[in-house]
Formats: C-alpha cells, structure tokens, sequence
C-alpha cells in the first residue's frame, strides 16, 4: 500500500487530498497488520515446533508486537517519498528499525540479561514503535506548515485537480501488493527451491553471488525512492518529454554509479568472492552471470515504477507474475542438470526478462525509451501507441 500513497500523493503533494489518501492507507494498514500479529501470536508454538527452534516463540512475542509498527513505518515512507522526503523515507524503513533496536539491547545488556532471545524480540519491537512514532510526528509537523491546513474547511479549493477515488486507491493498492508477491516469489521460493535441489556448498557459492550482485543494483534503491513521485507528477500534468527525460537521466545515472563495482566483479569475481572466505571464489561464473543480469536491471531504469507510477499498474502487475513464474520454473528445470550455475542461470533469467520485458511495454504505451543509446525498438520498426 505505500507504494499506491507514493503514487497518489506524489501527483501533487501540495494538495490537501494527500492526508486522505493517508488516512485511507492507514485504516486498511491497521486491519490488515492487526489480523497478521493475531495469526503470529496465536501461531508461536506451532513455528517453534515446525522449524524446530527453541525459543522462536518468545521472539515473536515481540516480533508480533512490531508488526503493526512496522507496517506503518513501510505506509508512512510511501507518504514521505510522494511528498518529497527520500531521506525522512528511508529512515522508516528497516534499517532504522535495526539500529535502535541495537542501541537498546546493548543497553539492556548494562542492566540485565540483554542477550536472551525474549528480550531481543521485545527490543526490536520498541524500535518499531519508536521509529514509527517519529515518522508520525514528522507527518504532523510536514501538516502545520501547509497553507491549506489553516483553512480545512476549504480543501478541496486547494487542489490543482480532482482527487481519486477510494475505489481507484484500493485497486492500485491490490496491484502493488501482486507486483510485491512476485517479488516475493523471486527473492524467497526461488532460494527455498534452490536450497532444496542443491548441496550445501553449491547453495553457499550461489547464495555469496546472488547477495554480492545485489550491490550492483543498489543504486536502484536510491533512483526508486526519488524518482518514482516525479514520474506521477509529470504524467498527470501531460509533461511526457519531461518524463522521459527524467527516466532516462536516472538510468544513466544508474550505469555510472553501478559500473565500477560491476566491471570489478566481470573481471576479478574469484577475488571479490574470496571475502566471503576459502572455497567461495570456486562460483566466480556464478557472480558474472548474476552481474551481467543486474547490469540490464540497472541499464533499463525505473521501468517498472513508469508503469506503476502512470496508471499502468495492472500490466506491471501481469508482467511481474508471469515473469517470476517463469523464473521459478526455471530453477526446477536448469538446477537438476546444471547445480549452481543453473540457479544462476535462473535468476538471470528472471531480472532480463521481467526488465526487457516492461521496457518493451514502456514503449509502446509510453512512447519512452530509458536505455542510455540509440532507440533500439524504433529502429527495428516498432512503434509506440502514444500519438506524437
């Protein structure tokens, strides 16, 4: 649901509009994390005993406690970057979460038994409510210097357009969350199944490429939490150029950023893999195709979030599903033969795919192009459905 607030909010963030799309987020945000922290709390002997972990469930006695928080720190960084906060956003996430969670277990450790798995979960759920507070107060405060919040009882006056309907938020909201399961599908069930077909030690080797790669698209994150609410903005005002001028000045932001790290692990990844320790530079072609894979994912921009952010959330939605899908059949069919450097291949399959795929949808319903270089769909005569 942070995603649809970034979206709706990020189309004009000076509208009085925006605390109801809010509202609207967090009253579905409430229920939702509610229902999930009963389901954890009434679950916690049965995980105890299904992953066979003594003492799981004194830890998601606190975790449960957190989830609600947490679910409102993830809302309330949607808000912040569709007001434009990048910065304020990230901090609700999870890295913040982490920290304080951190600073208190080292504190609890000067008093008392700060080590135990009970406090470490009780811990982590203080930070969630901490940081969540935060982010409320920041909202609070963001209100206040607003023109239109002295004169609410003309809100809608305020407003450049009309706003969207509740109907309208819940449908993007549910393609958001189908986008974020394929995800899911991708990052998890495609280590789960991995993790059932291969050894130990193939796992090891394409587990230590997989998350070395990762900081090849890194700079990603940072494109996605700024970039996203100006696409919105841009779309809604008709401003199309100026969108794929943005787009495409962020994907090649994207390359230069990414490239030292990837031509590091193209031409040295036995080296990079050896911090992991003895044995790990044994997957250095596992890295170099997961590299090259998260170089189109860097090279082709924010596509993903151009359809999302222009009212094309459903094609991104099919396109993300059936793209991991594929992936995952993927890792049954290229593992079995292949071990380690089938996974590769597989995930590698699914971040080309899925991105060469979108770009090409980009085009045709966008008429905007975001490699770096010349127009390759142009040249090879397809066109663009958008009349110039």
């Amino acid at each position: 649901m942070d995603h649809a607030l970034m979206r709706y909010v990020g189309q004009d963030h000076d509208s009085p509009f925006v605390l109801r799309y809010l509202r609207w987020a967090a009253i579905r945000c409430l229920l939702i994390s509610l229902v999930a922290a009963t389901i954890l709390w009434a679950g916690r002997p049965w995980f105890e005993t299904l992953f066979d972990a003594t003492g799981l469930a004194g830890v998601l006695a606190g975790i449960t406690l957190a989830v609600p928080a947490h679910a409102f720190g993830f809302l309330l960084s949607g808000f912040f970057k569709g007001i434009r906060k990048p910065a304020t956003a990230c901090l609700l996430e999870n890295g913040s979460v982490a920290l304080v969670a951190g600073m208190l277990i080292l504190a609890w450790e000067k008093v008392g038994d700060g080590s135990s798995l009970t406090t470490i979960g009780y811990a982590y759920a203080v930070a969630a409510w901490l940081v969540v507070l935060q982010g409320g107060y920041q909202v609070w405060r963001w209100c206040h210097r607003q023109t239109w919040w002295l004169d609410r009882s003309n809100q809608a006056l305020a407003s450049t357009g009309a706003q969207a309907s509740l109907g309208q938020f819940t449908a993007t909201s549910r393609a958001f969350f189908m986008i974020n399961l394929a995800g899911f599908m991708q990052q998890v069930l495609g280590v789960m199944i991995a993790g059932w077909l291969l050894s130990s030690a193939e796992l090891g080797l394409f587990k230590a490429s997989q998350q070395t790669s990762v900081l090849i698209g890194f700079v990603l994150i940072v494109l996605n939490a700024v970039f996203p609410p100006r696409f919105a903005s841009l779309y809604r005002q008709g401003k199309i150029d100026a969108l794929g001028r943005l787009a495409r000045q962020g994907a090649l932001l994207g390359v230069v950023v990414a490239a030292p790290l990837l031509l590091l692990c193209l031409l040295f990844p036995g080296w990079v893999l050896g911090w992991f320790g003895e044995g790990f530079g044994d997957g250095e072609w596992l890295l170099r195709i997961i590299a090259i894979a998260q170089a189109v994912n860097v090279s082709t921009g924010s596509v993903s979030f151009l359809l999302n952010m222009t009212g094309h959330e459903r094609l991104a939605r099919n396109i993300a599903l059936i793209c991991n899908a594929l992936g995952l059949l993927a890792f049954f069919v290229l593992i079995p033969p292949f071990g380690a450097f089938g996974a590769a291949l597989a995930l590698a399959f699914v971040l080309v795919v899925q991105n060469l795929a979108t770009l090409l949808f980009v085009w045709r319903r966008l008429g905007i192009w975001t490699l770096p270089g010349p127009n390759l769909l142009a040249l090879m005569g397809m066109k663009s459905s958008v009349v110039p």
